[in-house]
């Protein structure tokens, strides 16, 4: 199978693709590399903050979205995208909100694709401190109008990162989901809402309750730690959360007054239960803590018994953030362990990370990379990165 690229922009006429590469699986001694492009932003646009998810329909599509704008905190839009495997190439790309006017001028950031057992596409993502949910269903072309997610008692001001999580039907718990948020601030840290499906009411997702899983901590003078961009799977009847950690210093090196990159930490507790003990560990790559941030997990492998495939920006300094891939054999092992990380994508930036993958062939894995850096031939395009589990 062959892709190619058609990009279209606004009214202007329709560019001819500019990259064909294989897809289907290749030798087991293919090497990690770059296999396609999804989009190259122009004008000085930049695509960031990518995700997609295979659709499962007949035609076996991906669809993609990413937030599209001048610069990383500059207000943009999320845009969307399909690649049909008949033809080969990625269409549009889009606005993503079918009513794209009442946003104009308010930052859509960070959206985050999950795939409903009934094929419905649930997209999240965060503007001005809240959090919002829209939808797709084949054979539309757009996002539905965004609705906030919130429960009474949540903080103020909200972020996003993962995706939402429709957790496994059983005899006591049907059609419920949980949804990753964080707050920033002494009295913020890593979150979920529980919520409930309801397709085919008017109103698809009907928020529940709310539950810190770790709290920021100003504590271990002389730094304030935070959680953040919690993201997560189920294992069984376990959710396995990623959590970024970051120190806030009081006293920062020169030149370096951000944040500065602590350990990685998962958490794991009953997807069923809203009372149940959060079991919190550092998980570690060759006897040691890792710094990982702007993470992605995904499930791969054997589904009765699944591996972790984590995705992150590897903050070994503090100003670059490579995208790197690691895999987990036992998710729910009593601390993580692996021997083996491997370099993904390096723009050559520091603002890149962000990845989404998906298991496109079994053990072999697609993972979105973006390039912002203006120096690079590679600037403004959203890449696919092939790598596979031989890798690992």
């Amino acid at each position: 199978m062959r892709i190619a690229r058609v990009l279209h922009r606004g009214a202007a006429a329709a560019m001819t693709a500019v990259l064909a590469v294989t897809l289907a699986p290749q030798p087991a001694q293919a090497a990690i590399g770059i296999i396609g492009t999804i989009t190259t932003e122009e004008d000085g646009y930049e695509p960031r903050f990518p995700s997609f998810v295979e659709l499962q329909d007949a035609n076996d599509r991906i669809m993609a979205v990413w937030h599209r704008a001048l610069a990383h905190e500059a207000v943009g839009r999320i845009e969307l995208s399909f690649f049909d495997p008949a033809t080969g190439r990625w269409d549009g790309p889009v606005p993503a909100l079918d009513k794209q006017t009442p946003w104009q001028g308010i930052d859509t950031r960070d959206p985050n694709l999950t795939r409903m057992r009934d094929g419905k596409v649930v997209m999240t993502f965060f503007a001005q401190g809240k959090v919002y949910y829209s939808y797709w269903q084949a054979p539309w072309t757009r996002f539905t109008d965004p609705v906030e997610l919130r429960v009474t008692g949540m903080p103020a001001s909200v972020a996003s990162h993962g995706s939402v999580l429709p957790l496994t039907n059983t005899a006591t718990s049907v059609d419920e989901v949980l949804i990753p948020f964080y707050a920033d601030g002494s009295n913020g840290g890593s979150y979920y809402m529980r919520a409930k499906y309801q397709p085919g009411s008017g109103q698809l997702l009907a928020p529940r309750s709310f539950r810190r899983i770790i709290a920021n901590d100003d504590s271990p003078a002389p730094e304030d730690l935070r959680y953040t961009e919690p993201s997560f799977v189920q294992v069984g009847d376990t959710v396995v959360a990623g959590i970024r950690a970051e120190a806030i210093l009081a006293d920062p090196p020169a030149g370096q007054t951000g944040r500065h990159a602590r350990a990685f930490v998962v958490a794991r507790w009953n997807a069923y239960s809203d009372t149940a003990d959060f079991n919190v560990h550092w998980p570690q790559i060759n006897g040691a803590g890792f710094y990982a941030s702007s993470h992605h997990l995904l499930k791969v492998g054997d589904p009765n018994d699944p591996d972790i495939f984590l995705t992150y920006g590897n903050r070994y300094d503090y100003g670059h953030r490579p995208t790197r891939g690691v895999l987990f054999d036992d998710p729910l092992a009593v601390t993580w362990s692996a021997t083996v990380t491997k370099q993904l994508y390096d723009s050559g930036h520091y603002d890149q990370a962000n990845p989404s993958s998906i298991e496109r062939e079994r053990d072999w894995y697609w993972t979105l990379g973006f390039n912002v850096n203006t120096s690079s031939p590679d600037y403004a395009k959203l890449q696919i990165v092939r790598s596979q589990r031989a890798d690992f």
